[in-house]
């Protein structure tokens, strides 16, 4: 029903509902006069509260037109309630696959988790039965050892009883060696050493001369004279370190070390000597030189066709051009000295390699108690022993790297032949009596092998 059909009866001036006649209509008129005064404010009110509903109808009429044309079937409401359908059912279907993949998840997880289950119980009952296993073995094998304990304690005596007597048998082989050995070289090597002497008798008195006729030549075209221990150092040499070949073929291990480095450029060996690593060097074509302070071991080199140099170690690598050298060797020569020169050389030698560069720091071993305690004196002008330990720590800790140290024997180690090798206390034994070899028996030698980082 319209608002204009809902207030059909209401009276225009009351604003009431009193059509009709009849006693009630008459009261209601009655009623009507005198609450007037009361309702007149709210009859007005209501005459507003019409015309804005009459308003709203008409607007709501037109919206209706409006919503009808949107909704037809070639509005722009349709066709996008059309679109959200389709999407609702795609989104309905992927919500369906989501559920579905989410059942089967659930039923594998579940599988796993009573698999894990079952697994983990498995291992606890394993674990159970094998710390009981495990118990039970080690109270055997503590009663197992104190019975072998107890029973091989005297023949660890016996053992020991029996090393000390091998070793004794030993020392007398090798003494009995040893003379042999120097039997067969003392004639020749005092032939030498008696023509070294004549020598160093003819060095001092040209020496003498020389004092006694300053101004006959100034110093600088004067040839330095060897006095006191420089006349028989070649001597010494040879009677204490080995002859030529001895030599070539204990410094023979490095050629492979020095072939890798050899197109970096040549090898430098300091201390060369009689030069039989330069000789070792000629013989499989690589470059190197060498320099001796020792006159005499210069020309010695020379006369074999070797490049060799009356030269100070220090001043030599300080002229050297930076980074012209494949490798600087020294083969018995950083025990004759000081701590301070010795680091100058290995900066001197670093500054003068080129990157890839190789030293060989070959030196008396003093953890060889035979060396350390005796051999080492041998040679007067030895400043110190250098224990391998520290020579590898100078030279790494001065920037080579690759640092290692290689052992070098000059007989083999007899006394590691006469080990036992069964019983209860074999590997003991063994143990002790390999540390004693080698602490009485090791390297006489040991060379320290490093590189110039690339």
């Amino acid at each position: 029903m319209s608002v204009d059909e809902s207030i059909s009866g209401v009276n225009t001036s009351f604003g009431l509902p009193i059509a009709g006649r009849g006693p009630k209509s008459i009261i209601r008129r009655i009623t009507a006069k005198f609450i007037w005064p009361f309702l007149r404010h709210q009859v007005d009110l209501n005459h507003v509260l019409i015309a804005e509903v009459r308003d709203l109808q008409a607007k709501q009429q037109i919206l209706l037109a409006v919503v009808e044309q949107q909704l037809s079937p070639t509005g722009q409401a349709t066709v996008a309630i059309r679109d959200l359908d389709r999407q609702l059912d795609l989104v309905e279907d992927g919500l369906h696959n989501v559920e579905n993949a989410l059942h089967i998840l659930e039923g594998q997880y579940t599988s796993v988790v009573l698999q894990r289950e079952s697994h983990l119980a498995d291992v606890q009952t394993h674990l159970t039965k094998r710390t009981q296993q495990l118990e039970n073995q080690i109270d055997l094998s503590h009663r197992q050892l104190l019975a072998r304990f107890y029973d091989g304690f005297g023949a660890l005596q016996r053992d020991v009883t029996d090393v000390v007597g091998q070793f004794a048998d030993l020392s007398a082989l090798v003494d009995e060696y040893e003379s042999r050995t120097h039997v067969a070289l003392d004639a020749e090597r005092r032939q030498i050493a008696g023509a070294l002497a004549r020598m160093a008798e003819v060095d001092h008195f040209l020496t003498e001369v020389k004092r006694s006729y300053p101004e006959l030549a100034p110093p600088e075209r004067l040839v330095k004279l060897s006095t006191g221990f420089d006349a028989v150092s070649r001597a010494h040499a040879l009677r204490f370190r080995g002859s030529f070949n001895e030599v070539k073929e204990r410094v023979s291990i490095y050629v492979p070390d020095l072939k890798s480095v050899a197109a970096l450029g040549p090898v430098l060996d300091v201390g060369c000597g009689g030069g039989e690593l330069l000789t070792v060097l000629k013989e499989n074509d690589i470059e190197a030189y060498g320099i001796e302070i020792l006159d005499s071991a210069v020309q010695e080199c020379v006369a074999a066709g070797l490049d060799a140099r009356v030269d100070d170690a220090l001043h030599h690598l300080a002229t050297v051009p930076p980074a012209s050298l494949g490798a600087v060797t020294a083969i018995h020569v950083v025990e004759h000295l000081g701590m301070d020169t010795l680091i100058e050389m290995i900066d001197l030698s670093l500054r003068a390699l080129k990157p890839g560069g190789m030293i060989i720091f070959e030196t008396p071993n003093p953890g060889n108690v035979m060396v350390g305690a005796d051999s080492f004196y041998i040679d007067p002008t030895h400043d110190h022993p250098i224990p391998s330990a520290l020579l590898e720590f100078l030279v790494s800790i001065r920037g080579f790297t690759e640092a290692q140290v290689v052992p070098l024997k000059r007989a083999p180690n007899l006394f590691t032949n006469v080990m036992p090798t069964e019983g209860v206390w074999a590997n003991d034994v063994s143990r002790v009596a390999q540390h004693v070899a080698n602490v009485f028996l090791g390297a006489e030698d040991y060379a320290v092998v490093a590189r110039r980082a690339v």
